[in-house]
């Protein structure tokens, strides 16, 4: 389980996980993303404890964005999942502030993809590669909303106008990481 953390939202300022180094003494304020190909970032689930040094020198980690694809059968999806919020947990207990990332493929996923997250939660989604499919996104989304109830949602690419609906969305442009988000407050408040 990972669990709800105060999380800073002011002035958020994204990095690639690929982009991280150990002792680096630059972009230290930054939140780390994993909001790239899967194959960038296995390597944090074959060794989590190696990484808790170079993820603990940035202000704040989000959980691996392990990919839920349509056309993976449900039981890796699962696994997805699981590695997902294991990992997010593990660094938590070392002692780093934790966002959970959510994702999904379709309505299979609902009896899983949300679990693992304290409602109330800040939570990350991305909206890379959704504008095709703007109902179905919007319908995952507000699962997403009723299932954990998020505090606020960090969204990494545009959001659509109708996720404020919902929830306070906080957007990161994924055009360039390292930006300064954009906050749009939901009807249900927030910070």
């Amino acid at each position: 389980m990972i669990r709800r953390q105060d999380v800073e939202l002011d002035d958020l300022a994204l990095i690639r996980f690929s982009d991280c180094v150990r002792g680096e003494s630059r972009d230290l304020d930054a939140t780390v993303h994993f909001f790239i190909d899967d194959a960038r970032f296995d390597e944090v689930w074959n060794d989590p404890e190696g990484h808790v040094a170079e993820l603990a020198q940035y202000k704040q980690v989000m959980s691996p964005d392990f990919s839920l694809f349509l056309d993976t059968p449900v039981p890796l999806q699962f696994v997805n999942t699981l590695r997902s919020r294991w990992c997010g947990a593990y660094w938590q207990a070392q002692g780093l502030t934790v966002i959970p990332t959510i994702n999904w493929s379709d309505g299979k996923s609902y009896d899983f993809c949300f679990e693992g997250v304290e409602r109330g939660s800040v939570v990350a989604v991305a909206t890379l590669g959704s504008r095709d499919v703007k109902p179905w996104y919007m319908r995952s989304y507000r699962e997403l909303c009723r299932a954990i109830n998020p505090e606020a949602v960090i969204c990494y690419g545009e959001p659509f106008p109708e996720m404020a609906n919902h929830s306070e969305v906080i957007e990161v442009p994924y055009a360039r990481d390292r930006r300064v988000a954009k906050r749009s407050p939901g009807v249900g408040g927030g910070r």
